[in-house]
């Protein structure tokens, strides 16, 4: 399919075969269509033929009357080489014109036919003896007179006009022209034998080639839609493919604006069906026309169908419209003056404050001008006026350039490495000031990145010393483990060896979590995530810690919801933070107390709580606690590094998470938070 789909043979095939099928599935319909308005499903050959010959002859019988009558065409040249012959009568039935010789005919219409004509009306002169003003009668023709020269009008109707000559004649004039309605009568013969092959022939052909045809045709237009519909989705599916890759390519339509391309198609398809609506006719050659004006249509239908597809595909239907790109354009320069203006709001006070100064300073020179009567000339004052408005205009302009320059100044100040003060519009010294400042924010940069690099070369320094520390630190736990394993008689020794075992367990454990908490927080520390409950692994927690946290003389208390809470981390760490929590408080928590371990969901989000009470007095805040080496035990008594918690933070960090401490007298709290999924 692939393969079809980038071939530009299987494209045009396809498009040959579509045409011929709509050319199928259209003549089909309107055979289908005309045979069922002709009766011919229910009435049978005759009577649809019939009816057929009816109409045509009907139809015929009208123009030849109009073309006579209206246009004055000559009744010889109406129709004189089509199987069609018409006898014309006036109102009193007598013969105009008659082209039919009597013999037999298939369909005969008698119809009335109606003109209606204006014609001038002629100034009739009526001599009057009479005061009394009448129109003359319509009966009496009269002959048409010139009037006198001297004429006077005394009145003027919706029907005549009256004049009155020097002698007291009286004379009307009809007022316009009236219509006149003439009948005529004619019928029309479509004789036996069809002698020239004209439109009537070719319809009763065509009637008898529907009529054999009238039940397969219907098939034929199921067959031809299906198919259709089948090609019309492969070519849309293939729109844009040039191989058989998944790469869309648009071609030169795709480039035309949407919207100039659907208006030019539309356009298109209105010509064509307009034209299709002139030329229906049984005639072979409009037959034919009309078939090419529906595969034109067609294929601008198509065409315009492939390049929406190819457009869909891409992505840009709205944006390849040049309408869209003017609302876009107009849209960028609203935006644009919605920002000033809001600029200019956002600078209210200082513009109300320099907008009062210079209103004050307009108003006390014009009221020196009008106390001391300085008389100026409209042209002086004209150009006092403009002065004033250019000033005014600099004015604001150094306004809004300052509050420019206050605003960089002031996200700088508060640490914004990537804030940058706009020059563009600034000029002298306040762009050079706006070039300093960002100065500034280049050195800041410059200082941050020296310091991550300090830091980053600390931890380095940590990881390679401890590693260098290792190697001999496992040499000498190795040896006292072979050396105790000799189990040696003197009492002494043996307690130099369980003082060396524990000790140098300790400096392993000790070297151990500075590597652990150097990766952690430099993230070098691989991260397997994936879904975890987190009520499960609390379980798992508790479980192991029970023993533990009993001997110290602790109760735990675990509370979580019945609905499972997961979040998507990767186990192992989030052992290791509930581990290091654990031991913290098995450390350093107050024996016969209880330590409360919850696990809650908040919207989105999964929230563990530990709570418990410190068996020592805490002068340190929670977030000193959280730094590497700091210890609850200021007199470092206990065993600890004081890396575990640092080590639980880095590692929630690490894993999309946040881990807050809070101290609150004896009170030790521990939050963690992480995204909890669906």
């Amino acid at each position: 399919m692939k393969k079809l789909r980038g071939s530009l043979a299987a494209k045009i095939t396809a498009i040959v075969l579509l045409c011929l099928l709509v050319l199928a599935f259209v003549a089909s319909a309107v055979g289908a269509v005309a045979l069922s308005e002709l009766g011919a499903y229910s009435g049978g050959y005759e009577s649809a033929r019939q009816t057929m010959l009816d109409r045509l002859c009907r139809d015929r019988a009208s123009r030849a009357a109009e073309r006579v009558l209206e246009r004055g065409d000559e009744p010889d040249s109406v129709y004189a080489h089509e199987n069609f012959r018409f006898v014309l009568y006036d109102a009193d039935g007598q013969l105009l014109y008659s082209n039919y010789d009597g013999s037999g005919f298939l369909a005969h219409v008698s119809r009335t036919y109606e003109t209606y004509g204006q014609e001038d009306y002629i100034p009739i002169p009526v001599p009057t003896a009479s005061a009394a003003v009448t129109p003359p009668p319509e009966t009496q023709p009269v002959e048409e007179t010139q009037p006198p020269e001297s004429l006077t009008m005394i009145e003027e109707t919706e029907a005549y006009i009256v004049y009155v000559t020097e002698d007291g004649t009286l004379l009307y004039e009809p007022n316009g022209t009236q219509s006149v309605r003439k009948t005529y009568r004619i019928e029309g013969y479509i004789p036996e034998e069809l002698s020239v092959e004209d439109e009537i022939y070719h319809a009763m052909r065509l009637y008898t080639l529907g009529y054999s045809l009238r039940y397969v045709v219907y098939a034929v237009a199921a067959v031809s839609l299906l198919l259709g519909i089948l090609l019309f989705i492969f070519l849309c599916s293939a729109a844009g493919h040039r191989d058989a890759g998944d790469t869309i390519t648009p071609n030169f339509v795709d480039r035309i604006p949407f919207d100039l391309l659907t208006a030019a198609v539309a356009c298109g398809v209105g010509v064509a069906l307009a034209l299709l609506l002139e030329a229906m006719s049984f005639n072979g050659a409009e037959i034919i026309a009309g078939a090419f004006l529906i595969l034109a249509a067609g294929l601008l239908f198509l065409l315009w169908c492939m390049s929406l597809a190819t457009r869909v595909k891409c992505g840009g239907v709205l944006r390849s419209c040049l309408c869209y790109r003017l609302l876009a354009w107009c849209g960028k320069w609203l935006g644009r003056g919605g920002r000033a203006l809001a600029e200019l709001l956002r600078s209210l006070p200082l513009i109300r404050k320099w907008a009062a100064i210079l209103a004050a300073v307009w108003l006390g020179e014009l009221f020196v001008i009008s106390v001391c009567r300085l008389g100026l000339s409209t042209q002086a004052f004209f150009f006092w006026v403009l002065e004033h408005l250019l000033l005014t205009a600099l004015a604001f302009y150094l306004i809004l350039s300052f509050r420019r320059l206050r605003l960089g100044a002031k996200a700088i100040a508060a640490g914004d490495e990537r804030c940058e003060v706009d020059t563009r519009g600034l000029v002298g010294e306040l762009a050079e000031h706006a070039n300093d400042l960002n100065h500034i924010r280049d050195g800041l940069s410059v200082a941050v990145a020296e310091r991550m690099k300090s830091e980053r070369l600390r931890t380095e320094l940590i990881t390679n010393v401890s590693h260098d520390i290792k190697t001999p630190l496992t040499s000498i736990v190795n040896y006292v483990d072979l050396l105790a394993r000799e189990a040696p008689e003197n009492e002494k020794s043996r307690e130099y060896l369980e003082v060396l075992q524990r000790q140098s367990a300790r400096m392993k454990k000790l070297i151990d979590d500075l590597i652990e908490a150097s990766k952690a927080s430099t993230g070098s520390l691989p991260v397997e995530k994936e879904r975890c409950e987190l009520g499960v692994l609390l379980d798992q927690t508790a479980g192991e810690y029970g023993e533990k946290l009993a001997a110290a003389g602790l109760e735990l208390i675990l509370q979580k919801p019945e609905a499972p809470v997961s979040v998507l981390a990767d186990g192992r760490h989030m052992w290791r933070i509930f581990d290091n929590l654990l031991q913290n408080v098995v450390k350093y928590a107050q024996p016969g107390t209880r330590v409360y371990l919850s696990l809650e969901r908040r919207e989105d989000r999964a929230l563990v709580t530990l709570r418990n009470i410190s068996r020592g007095q805490l002068n340190v805040s929670g977030e000193e606690l959280l730094e590497r080496f700091v210890r609850g035990d200021s007199s470092r008594n206990t065993e600890g590094s004081g890396l575990g918690l640092s080590i639980a933070r880095s590692l929630a960090q690490l894993q999309g998470g946040e881990m807050d401490l809070t101290v609150d007298g004896d009170l030790f709290k521990v939050t963690l938070r992480f995204p909890a999924l669906p």
